[in-house]
């Protein structure tokens, strides 16, 4: 039984990843390629096929593309009500439909024990697809977070309402849950904790920005319809603003590579071997 419950946690994780890896690029990265002009920028066999009209995340980018994402994580954040509102109409509707509109629930038309109670079960609680959702709110919000604050308060905000309608779903709505190991759950704060070097990557770039920040501009090349300004935005190694920002990242991934490369050092040297001690 164990060996079952280990392997459906191991194909679960992996769909959790498949979902949210398609909706991370649909709804974190897709519009902000779309709209990316990249042709300033090495190697230019990649960057020639970005053309579209914003060279960095200034301000417009900000007033078009930004707006977009901030909405959508808006709608996102309440959507969990319309989850739990068909949790509650479509089986009425159904088991009404089965009583033939009426109030006593041995009339129906099934002819079958094993259909009877399809009707007046609950669903299955696909906490899979619950998993990738809770991802993407992480990842889009850390992603863009740093230039646009307003996402952690609806990121919280997403996280409240969701937690609150799941535990409703969970007690009136759904069958029991199956009996699963922690793999699932290991495998969400695997993949969670890539967020934050994200969010100090995508953020040192976001502060680093020459015409929000330093008031920088340049010559716009011709007055062709939809030509806009270069950002001349470069990776430095300035002490300014953003400078904390690069430094947390690039001790974030010199981290992460030792604890990857050198495990055996952390433990003997340095005597970090709690990770693996069963507690």
């Amino acid at each position: 039984m164990w060996v079952k419950e280990s392997t459906k946690s191991e194909m679960l994780a992996s769909v959790t990843n498949g979902v949210f890896i398609t909706l991370y690029l649909n709804t974190g990265l897709l519009l902000t390629m779309a709209n990316a002009n990249l042709t300033a920028y090495a190697p230019k066999f990649i960057t020639s096929n970005f053309t579209g009209p914003h060279h960095d995340y200034g301000p417009e980018w900000y007033a078009e593309v930004g707006f977009l994402i901030l909405k959508t994580m808006i709608i996102n954040a309440f959507l969990p009500f319309s989850g739990l509102a068909l949790g509650w109409g479509l089986p009425w509707i159904h088991r009404k439909m089965d009583m033939k509109w009426g109030n006593n629930r041995y009339v129906t038309k099934k002819t079958s024990m094993l259909a009877y109670k399809k009707v007046w079960s609950g669903g299955e609680y696909i906490m899979h697809i619950k998993n990738a959702g809770l991802l993407l709110v992480v990842f889009v919000t850390c992603m863009y977070g740093v230039g646009m604050p307003m996402l952690f308060p609806v990121a919280a905000c997403n996280f409240g309402i969701q937690w609150t309608c799941e535990r409703i779903m969970a007690v009136y709505q759904v069958k029991l849950p199956p009996a699963l190991d922690d793999k699932l759950t290991k495998n969400l704060i695997g993949v969670m904790k890539w967020a934050p070097l994200i969010m100090l990557f995508n953020g040192y770039w976001m502060l680093s920005n020459e015409q929000i920040f330093n008031n920088r501009w340049f010559y716009i090349p011709n007055t062709i319809a939809g030509t806009t300004m270069e950002s001349g935005h470069t990776i430095n190694f300035d002490v300014n603003w953003a400078a904390p920002m690069l430094i947390m990242a690039l001790a974030a991934v010199f981290l992460v590579l030792f604890i990857r490369f050198c495990p055996h050092e952390l433990r003997m040297a340095l005597g970090f071997s709690l990770q693996e001690k069963e507690i």
